[in-house]
């Protein structure tokens, strides 16, 4: 009886979408304008190119697909964007909204170009080594190379991308009168740790190879991101921007 209630609180993804979450591991607009950056290869001062806009809704349609709850913040971002894409494309530069495009445009990147700042210095700070912090060595002897240290920590972005590439095969291969079901978000999280106990890491995308509907997909997705967050499991890349690969965290 006291698992039938258990259940029935437990929160669900089904064919309704009725259920919304709140993203457990924080990072905000700056951020993924950031990240944005990054993967164009494009410097703060171009943060209002097209292309960057258009990635920037793209992206929260996505977490709107895996019903994310979105931050207010994000939605001023996505505004500010439209608002000096929609300033620059005025056939009358002298106007004085146009003006005040610029105003906010300048705005924005002094911003990025703080927070950037701001980021590789606790980037830099956290990578320092800290010498015999927890390793020993007698004298001659060499210490043992981090195993970590050619891996890179993924973000939340690296993470809702790769979910969105999943969704996307999952869509194409399934057949468009499938019954979508009703699956707890809590039955998922002991598949994946089993899968991480038995092969000791796989990647992401592994992880999602019998997922053969949406609410399956999100349901893990959601799991995931709690075990990420309780630290019983490490998401990172041996490559910046290559594939995602999950592991046993430092709470396991």
């Amino acid at each position: 009886m006291s698992n039938e209630n258990e259940s029935s609180t437990t929160p669900k993804v089904g064919a309704d979408a009725g259920v919304r979450f709140r993203l457990p591991i924080y990072e905000g607009p700056l951020d993924l304008l950031l990240h944005l950056l990054k993967r164009a290869e494009l410097d703060p001062h171009e943060v209002t190119a097209s292309v960057i806009t258009e990635q920037y809704l793209t992206w929260l349609e996505l977490l709107d697909q895996l019903n994310l709850d979105v931050a207010g913040e994000y939605l001023v971002m996505a505004a500010t964007l439209l608002l000096i894409k929609s300033f620059a494309m005025l056939p009358h530069p002298e106007l004085a909204d146009t003006e005040e495009a610029e105003e906010l445009k300048r705005d924005l990147v002094e911003r990025l170009l703080e927070y950037q700042r701001y980021r590789e210095a606790a980037e830099k700070l956290s990578e320092r080594a800290l010498l015999g912090r927890d390793v020993f060595t007698t004298p001659g002897e060499v210490a043992p190379e981090d195993a970590n240290a050619k891996q890179y920590t993924v973000s939340i972005f690296d993470l809702v991308e790769a979910i969105g590439a999943v969704l996307k095969r999952v869509a194409d291969k399934t057949p468009r009168k499938i019954e979508l079901r009703d699956i707890p978000v809590a039955e998922c999280i002991p598949r994946i740790l089993h899968a991480l106990e038995s092969t000791g890491r796989i990647q992401f995308a592994a992880l999602f190879d019998d997922a053969n509907d949406r609410s399956l997909v999100i349901a893990t997705f959601m799991a995931l991101l709690e075990l990420i967050r309780r630290r019983d499991v490490r998401a990172f890349q041996e490559e910046r921007f290559g594939p995602i690969f999950l592991e046993r965290g430092s709470a396991a």
